[in-house]
């Protein structure tokens, strides 16, 4: 069985209760026009595994514009695991707060939008985040706990919570 590690992270709007996410281009292989968190597979052959905040944010600065600096409280929330084939797939989602609006919301993977929390448009996400991403956004900010989740064969979260 092959491993493949992933990292993704949902950030804040500065004011609103809403979160930026990524529409995938519609010439993506996976997912096409697709909305997820803004990340990407950890380079494991590149000895990545050991910094998976780094991986992160080596991710998020390759896709978009937004300077780091106008990030804080970034943190992993929820780890998943999931099958897929004859590959284990382990998914580690990040969320963070933008302190400005960035100037620029450009990103090579496809369109970074912003959506309303209580809105969050759960059918036109990747299956895995339409199950993940209104569950990190449900967390209280102040909780300091990394939730542990798996996928079940139905596609369910199943978390400790």
């Amino acid at each position: 069985m092959e491993l493949g590690v992933f990292t993704a992270i949902v950030l804040r709007h500065p004011t609103e209760d809403a979160v930026l996410l990524l529409r995938r281009s519609p010439d993506k292989k996976r997912f096409p026009g697709l909305i997820t968190g803004i990340g990407g597979q950890v380079e494991l052959a590149d000895g990545e595994g050991a910094d998976l905040v780094g991986s992160m944010l080596r991710e998020f600065d390759e896709e978009t514009v937004i300077p780091m600096e106008i990030v804080e409280d970034v943190r992993c929330r929820l780890s998943t695991i999931i099958t897929r084939g004859d590959q284990q797939v382990l998914l580690l989602w990040f969320t963070g707060r933008l302190t400005a609006m960035p100037e620029d919301l450009a990103c090579n993977e496809g369109v970074l939008e912003f959506h309303a929390i209580d809105s969050l448009p759960i059918r036109e996400m990747v299956p895995t985040a339409s199950k993940t991403i209104p569950f990190i956004c449900s967390l209280p900010e102040d909780d300091e706990a990394i939730w542990n989740g798996c996928f079940d064969d139905a596609g369910n979260l199943i978390t400790n919570r």
